[in-house]
Parts: C-alpha cells; sequence; structure tokens
C-alpha cells in the first residue's frame, strides 16, 4: 500500500486512537511533542521516520504516519496525518488491524480506502496493490 503506521515490538500498533499512535510515533522518533516537516510530502523508504505535524481529527483508525514516494497510497493521494478509517468496508480501528486486513489481500488486488483527512473531510478511493519491499 505504501504507508508508514505506529509498530510496537509485536508488529503492528494496538494503540486505539489516533492520538496514541501519534504519540508512539513521536517517540519513536525521538521527538518529544513537535511535528515532523510536511505531511504533504512522502518519504523514499519504509525506514525513514516520519511524524504528521497534524492530524485527522478522528477517535479512531489507523493514523498514516508518512507515505512513500510512487506506491499506490500516494498515487491514490493520501498522505501524512490521514487517517484510515476502513478496507472494503471493513472498519480499521488500529495499524494492527489494517495489517491484519491487508494480510487477505494480494499484489494486483484492488482495495477500496476510506480515510478522514487533516481538515476533517471523509474520502474512499481506490488503489491496486503492489509488491512491497523486502523486509
Amino acid at each position: 500500500m505504501g504507508v508508514t503506521v505506529a509498530s510496537s515490538s509485536g508488529g503492528g500498533s494496538t494503540a486505539s486512537t489516533p492520538q496514541q499512535q501519534l504519540q508512539q510515533l513521536q517517540q519513536a522518533s525521538g521527538q518529544g511533542g513537535g511535528g515532523f516537516g510536511s505531511p504533504q510530502g512522502c518519504i523514499t523508504s519504509n525506514d525513514e521516520s516520519a511524524v504528521p505535524s497534524s492530524i485527522a481529527p478522528v477517535s479512531s483508525g489507523t493514523l498514516v504516519g508518512g507515505v512513500i514516494c510512487s506506491t499506490p497510497a500516494a498515487t491514490a493521494g493520501l498522505v501524512g496525518g490521514d487517517v484510515i478509517t476502513a478496507i472494503n468496508g471493513q472498519t480499521v480501528t488500529a495499524p494492527s488491524t489494517l495489517t491484519t486486513t491487508l494480510q487477505k489481500f494480494h499484489p494486483g488486488n484492488t482495495i477500496s480506502v476510506s480515510y478522514v483527512d487533516t481538515s476533517g473531510q471523509k474520502h474512499t478511493t481506490s488503489l491496486t496493490l503492489t509488491q512491497g519491499p523486502l523486509k
């Protein structure tokens, strides 16, 4: 898909709110409370630390820390600070549920992504998954 999200030592974070996920991203990047650059830009790798300077005003979903350049998420218009709320109509409540949901799909599948942007606008877009980087 091409987004970075908060994670815990066991994989995807189970933080229940985007605000808690933001705190995890800030701690992981060594930032106390400030944002990282502009949420509009993309990052060049999954290893880059991305902390959005503002986030969508919602209480549930998966906070997008950053969007990797030239990925389906970048092409679809997602940016850091957006909050993914559903995949193919299935509610996404935390990074761990996003990971679990995406495991059902494979490169070449087209999925529907519902998200809220930093201004509070709701969006639904389709994107075609590609092969991710090797870990």
